[in-house]
Parts: structure tokens; C-alpha cells; sequence
């Protein structure tokens, strides 16, 4: 399976603090059948400066820790990009990572953020020649019609990720039958692990998966599988 939202690099977040952590994120990934993990690390453009060659400093090491474990896991490069107005430039500019070089850009909102501020800048994205992957949509207030996601898979080609651990712990009644909604019209693209080296958000890829089909059939989970090797390709 392929990861396409996990904070696997120490030193970059708040993902992994330390090397031994990355490495045993590392090892539990593997553990998990994720065989591509693309690291999305926070990036707020134009807002706070991130440490990209830190970044790719740590990420070839911890390439080099799986080849000297063995492991089945290709890491790649990407960026869970809180929005702000300079998002859009940066991106045109290449001044922060796609998901594995792609044309889809992971992108995470503020609870406060509203509709409006939200649809508007998933359009300044997709004018930016990118396209959007609202990252675990599942958290926004401001969005809970599937109809307002149909609209924006509609305006401007808009992905959605939700996170495994949602699928596995029990959700608030209509935050349930607003994912209810969405998984029954086939809107969630991606499931990915967002995890953390933090108790409660360890790797979960298979856990979450095998609930989903539990609750909604072989057949959305297959969804889930074929949209994301339709669009990075086979791991």
C-alpha cells in the first residue's frame, strides 16, 4: 500500500523528534504493508521558513537505515501545505513539494477556516496548475455535505484524503453520516496514516482499510486502492 500523508522525517515538525523514532516509524510502517510512504512534512509558505535541506539530509539517511534493514519501503517527497494567501506562488514557483512530484498538491486547512475561504483557495491552487488533495477532510466544520465536496471535485478537480484512524474510532453522530455519505458516493480518493511519533498516532494503513471494508464493502476499498495507484501509480 502506499502512504501519501505520514510525518516520517525527525526534525522537520512535529513528526518524529529524533532519529530512533523516524526509524522505528520506519520499521512499523513497513510492519503495516505500506511499501511507499510519501513524506509530507508542514510547510506554511511565505509565513515560516522550512528547513529543506535538513529535510533531504535526514530523509537520504533514513533511506539508507532501510536498505540496511531490509525493508520493503520506498520513501518519497512531498508536503502537507497549510494554506495561505503566498501557497499558490510557491507552488508555481516549485518552491514547495508536490506528492512524489505529481501534479497533486496535499493541502490542510485551519478548523476556523469557512466554506467560502476554503472553496476560493482550492481555486487559487488549481489555477496554480496544481491539483487540490484536501488533506483528512474529515476535520473541517465547514464542510459537512457531501454535496459541497461534489462541488469541488467539479470546479477544480479536488481529491479527498480521510484519515485511518477516523475509520477505526467512533465518530459523533453527524461527522458519521457525513463520512457515511461520502464513502457510499465513492468521494474519499485516498486513505493515508497521518501518523506522528506520538501515542495514538501510530501507522494504522491496514487497520483503517480493513475497517472500511467492514462497514462499507470489498468494493470501496478497492476504490480506494485503484484511485491511489491511478494517480502516483503501483508502489
Amino acid at each position: 500500500m502506499t502512504d501519501i500523508h505520514c510525518h516520517l522525517i525527525w526534525g522537520v515538525d512535529d513528526g518524529a523528534r529524533t532519529e530512533e523514532e523516524t526509524f522505528q516509524m520506519l520499521r512499523d510502517a513497513a510492519a503495516d504493508g505500506i511499501d511507499r510512504a510519501i513524506c509530507t512534512p508542514h510547510v506554511t509558505p511565505g509565513l515560516e521558513p522550512f528547513e529543506e535541506e535538513r529535510f533531504q539530509r535526514h530523509l537520504e539517511k533514513a533511506r539508507e537505515k532501510i536498505r540496511e534493514m531490509g525493508l520493503d519501503l520506498r520513501l518519497e517527497v512531498g508536503a502537507e501545505i497549510l494554506y495561505t494567501d503566498s501557497a499558490p506562488r510557491f507552488l508555481r514557483e516549485k518552491r514547495v513539494a508536490t506528492l512524489a512530484g505529481t501534479r497533486y498538491a496535499l493541502v490542510e486547512f485551519l478548523p476556523s477556516n469557512s466554506w467560502e475561504e476554503i472553496r476560493s483557495a482550492l481555486q487559487q491552487v488549481y489555477a496554480a496548475g496544481l491539483i487540490p488533495v484536501i488533506a483528512h477532510l474529515e476535520r473541517y466544520p465547514a464542510i459537512r455535505r457531501p454535496a459541497q465536496v461534489m462541488e469541488l471535485r467539479e470546479r477544480v478537480q479536488a481529491r479527498v484524503q480521510i484519515n485511518a484512524r477516523t475509520l477505526i474510532q467512533r465518530q459523533p453522530f453527524f461527522r458519521g453520516r457525513f463520512l457515511d455519505g461520502l464513502f457510499r458516493a465513492n468521494l474519499v480518493d485516498f486513505i493515508a496514516t497521518d501518523t506522528h511519533a506520538l501515542p495514538g498516532r501510530q501507522t494504522c494503513l491496514t487497520e483503517g482499510m480493513n475497517a472500511l471494508r467492514k462497514k462499507y464493502g470489498e468494493e470501496a476499498a478497492n476504490h480506494i486502492l485503484r484511485e491511489t495507484e491511478a494517480c502516483f501509480g503501483s508502489p
